[in-house]
Order: structure tokens, then C-alpha cells, then sequence
């Protein structure tokens, strides 16, 4: 919950401090222009007395799921779409669906694939170059694969026995989003918008099985209790670009006063990042542990913040440096655990116009987990089979951190609000190279099993503010 709490901290106060720094940006843009005495004049802009009446947008999204079965929390990563009405410049009513294609482990409160629909309204203040609001929009979060547990009776040698069924079915929740909400206006059109907020959900009643009066008894034959309903608090961010169509009175003259023909040398920035980790095969496992390892997942999802630093050699190329933290600390296996981090450091190329740029990256780094289970040292012991002396090594192993090689390639979106502000979107493949994994079994013949090394590709996407100078 504190980790929770301060990640938001951290992304408002970035937030907030874009918001400051756009507006001083402005001020230095009007010193800039009037200080040219060779430059044509431009007219003052007038204040915007209406906006675009419609905004239709995609967006990424993060939604860091807590069950109400004490199990942590979820961090689930996906896509959707918005439609903003603009009453005025102050309020406005919207609607937003999203789709979270990771597949929850099912159990009685949560499972599957995850549908959300958030309809609302938000409130706030809107400036010439950005906007600030409060949102509070109620709704919905679907949940595909719950488990649900239904009480009958089977029949044994003629004796009725109690019983429990279990069957898989989709439910849904009620859902309330409040939050910040801040918006970048590139051009009269085009809006970048970054949500960070809280997704209230509420579970409803279920039914649980309880620990019977026989050690190790069957879940099919414990048995059950009605709990009630639970309300948990999710940290949610959403970044997205949006087009605005139907009405407004901005000035066309913003666009002539677009930021200089040469690039800033410097970009320094925050960001919030999302990556879809992809396990690598533990297959060779299964036959030592089958009945635990078969409800192993393949896929984990982080959420977490950074920094970047980008030199511009010119308009079309610039060397950067980015690394990020992931807060959520998870269990040690032979490839993972503890508090994910990641630097990468590389290369971006491609086309910067007047409002906007768009480049490919690719930025070899690596990627490092503070707690992985690793074979650290032997432990030899002795034992007499089949009349034979056997030496086995067992092996000892610790919790150590390990760092991986990792390439990350895709795209990058960049959209320059003034001379000095500018928002970014990355959304690539982080490709992961993970190296030989020994892994402990205490089988007594095979005590330690080699997993060999393998290559993953994870999507990751990042959204964040930069200032240039």
C-alpha cells in the first residue's frame, strides 16, 4: 500500500511540475519573440473563449488489480478508447473502455481477462497550452474467469456426501475512478493526456471453502462460508492522444510560433512505465514439482517510474540513457524476484516536424532483479543405494540479485508543447537474454536441474514529461 502510495506521489508531483514549467515555457517563448527585432511580428494570441465540443482518443493503460483475498496485488497492463464531450472550458462528460488482455490466475474474487468502463465527469481549469482537472467518472471492471463455488451432495456406497462444484464464469463489479487528469494541447486538434488516479472497486459477497476438521482434506469436500462484499483501492495510469473536432476558437497563429527550427541539445525527464515480463520455459521442473508449478504463471506484469536523458546530435538523431523501477516486490524463483530494475542506453533516429516527432529506438541495457534463488556453493552428502556408496552433490543456494542482458527496440512519439516542454510515448519490445538458471528439486538422484538459457520478448510502454535546453 505504501509503495502504492508513493508511486502516485511521484507521478503528480511530475506532473505538477510539467504544468509549472509549461506555463514559465510560455513566458519565455513571448520574451524570446519580442527580443528578435528581425523577426517578423506576431500577433498576440487571444484567450480561449471556447474549445472543440468532441475528443475521441486511444490510450495505454496500467491497473495495478488488489484482490480482497489478501494475495497482493496485480499489475495488468493493456489499451482503449475515450469520447469527451466539452460542455465548456471547465467541464466536460466522458466515457472510457479498456481491455486488459493479461490472464488472471482465477480464484473466487478475481480471474481471466479484464474489462473496464469508466463514464463521468471531469472538472477543471483549461490554460492556452495545457489543462489540469479532477475526474470522477463510476462504472464498471469485468472479470472473465472467477471461480465459482456452488454447495450439493454426491452419493457414496449409497450415502450422501456433501460436495462442492466448481465452475468458471465472468463477474462483474461496480467501479469508481477519481483522480487527476492533465492534458498538453500540441495544436488546436490534437490533445496528449496523461490520467493518474484511484480505481475503487467493489467486490461483491462470495462464497469461500474453510479449512475442514481432517489435515489436508480435499476443497472439494470442505466446508464453505459466505464472506461480504470488500472495497479495494487501485492505482491506475493512463496515457493517450486524442483529436478534437466540432467548434473552437484557438488561435491558427499558435501553430506560426512553433518551437525552433533546431532541436535543444538536452532532454531531461520523468516517466511512468509498464512492462509485460514473459517468463522463460520451467517446463524441465514439472516432474519434480507437478502439482505446484502447474499453477505457475508465464507472464507477470510490472509498473513503475524513471528518468531520461537524451543529447540531440541533430533534427533526425539523438543518444539517450533511461532507466526505471519497478516497486512491487515478488517472490524469488531460479530466473526472478525481489524489485525489478532497468537501464537501457542507445540510439533514437527519424523525423522531427513542427509539433511532433517520431522515431525508432534501439538501446541495448540490461535488466536486474534484487532477489533471485541462485546455487551459490556444493553440499556433498553420502548415501548408501542398492549396496552402492553414492556422492550427490545438493547444492547450496541464496538469494542474490542477477542481471540480465536486454535490447529494447520499437517506437517513439514525441509531441513539443513550447521551446522547453515536451511529452513522450515509447511503446517497444524489451527482448530479455536469460542466461543458465540452476534450479534446486530435492529430488534425491536429480537434486539440481540446469535450466538452459532462452530469449523472451516483453512489450513495455513508456509515458513522460522532459524539459529541453
Amino acid at each position: 500500500m505504501k509503495t502504492r502510495h508513493a508511486l502516485a506521489a511521484s507521478l503528480a508531483l511530475s506532473l505538477t511540475l510539467a504544468c509549472a514549467s509549461a506555463a514559465r515555457a510560455q513566458g519565455e517563448d513571448k520574451d524570446d519573440d519580442e527580443s528578435r527585432a528581425d523577426a517578423p511580428k506576431i500577433a498576440d494570441a487571444p484567450k480561449i473563449t471556447e474549445v472543440p465540443k468532441i475528443e475521441v482518443g486511444a490510450q495505454l493503460t496500467s491497473l495495478t488489480l488488489l484482490r480482497p483475498d489478501g494475495f497482493g496485488a496485480e499489475n495488468q497492463s493493456g489499451f482503449g478508447g475515450r469520447f469527451t464531450y466539452n460542455f465548456n472550458k471547465h467541464l466536460a462528460a466522458e466515457g472510457e473502455l479498456n481491455f486488459l488482455p493479461t490472464r488472471l490466475f482465477p480464484d473466487t474474487a478475481a480471474g481471466g481477462r479484464t474489462v473496464q468502463g469508466q463514464f463521468g465527469l471531469k472538472v477543471g481549469k483549461r490554460f492556452e497550452r495545457f489543462g489540469v482537472f479532477a475526474k470522477a467518472r463510476p462504472g464498471f471492471v469485468r472479470l472473465g474467469d472467477v471461480l465459482r463455488i456452488t454447495r450439493g451432495q454426491i452419493t457414496i456406497f449409497g450415502n450422501p456426501i456433501p460436495f462442492n462444484f466448481f465452475t468458471l464464469k465472468g463477474r462483474t463489479y461496480f467501479s469508481m475512478d477519481v483522480g487527476g487528469v492533465i492534458e498538453i494541447y500540441p495544436s488546436r486538434r490534437v490533445v496528449v493526456r496523461f490520467d493518474a488516479g484511484d480505481t475503487i472497486v467493489r467486490y461483491g459477497a462470495r462464497t469461500e471453502t474453510i479449512d475442514g476438521p481432517v489435515v489436508f482434506e480435499p476443497r472439494d469436500f470442505r466446508p464453505v462460508v459466505r464472506t461480504p462484499a470488500e472495497t479495494k483501492h487501485n492505482f491506475q495510469f493512463t496515457a493517450g492522444l486524442a483529436f478534437r473536432f466540432r467548434g473552437g476558437d484557438e488561435p491558427e497563429a499558435r501553430d506560426a510560433a512553433a518551437s525552433p527550427s533546431r532541436a535543444p541539445r538536452y532532454e531531461v525527464g520523468a516517466q511512468f512505465s509498464s512492462i509485460h515480463f514473459t517468463a522463460p520455459d520451467r517446463s524441465a521442473l514439472r516432474r519434480f514439482f507437478p502439482a505446484f508449478f502447474l499453477s505457475d504463471t508465464s507472464a507477470n506484469t510490472e509498473a513503475g517510474f524513471g528518468g531520461r536523458v537524451t543529447f540531440n546530435l541533430n533534427e533526425h538523431v539523438g543518444v539517450e540513457a533511461e532507466g526505471n523501477f519497478y516497486p512491487r516486490e515478488s517472490f524469488a524463483d531460479e530466473t526472478s524476484g525481489g524489485f525489478p530494475a532497468q537501464l537501457q542506453a542507445g540510439v533514437k533516429v527519424g523525423r522531427r516536424f513542427r509539433r511532433f516527432g517520431v522515431f525508432a529506438k534501439a538501446r541495448p541495457g540490461f535488466v536486474t532483479f534484487s532477489r533471485v534463488r541462485q546455487h551459490v556453493g556444493s553440499d556433498f552428502r553420502t548415501f548408501r543405494f542398492a549396496g552402492e556408496l553414492m556422492t550427490i552433490d545438493f547444492g547450496i543456494f541464496a538469494d542474490r540479485r542477477r542481471t540480465y542482458f536486454s535490447t529494447d527496440v520499437g517506437g517513439v512519439f514525441e509531441f513539443y508543447h513550447s521551446r522547453r516542454v515536451m511529452t513522450r510515448v515509447d511503446v517497444g519490445d524489451t527482448v530479455i537474454r536469460y542466461g543458465q538458471r540452476p534450479a534446486q528439486t530435492f529430488h534425491l538422484l536429480q537434486p539440481i536441474v540446469v535450466l538452459p538459457a532462452e530469449t523472451k520478448h516483453n512489450f513495455q510502454f513508456t509515458a513522460g514529461l522532459a524539459f529541453r535546453f
